[in-house]
């Protein structure tokens, strides 16, 4: 789930895994160093894609396509 409700505590959704993601930085880490290293706090690659899509529209993250590696705001 995305976002939490009645049924679905703010630890359970992807708001509440966006803290793990952002544990990672401040450093730039390619895609799959991230995901290796908190992955095993995700359900599966598609809540870690949603957490990445979701910071990256709050513009607390970009991506270099060039080096494929996520830059975290400063």
């Amino acid at each position: 789930m995305i976002t939490p409700n009645k049924v679905v505590p703010l630890s359970a959704s992807v708001l509440g895994h966006l803290v793990q993601v952002m544990k990672a930085g401040p450093d730039s880490i390619s895609v799959l160093d991230l995901f290796r290293q908190v992955g095993d706090k995700f359900e599966g690659i598609d809540q870690f894609l949603v957490a990445l899509d979701v910071l990256y529209i709050l513009d607390r993250i970009s991506i270099d396509f060039t080096t494929q590696r996520i830059v975290y705001a400063a």
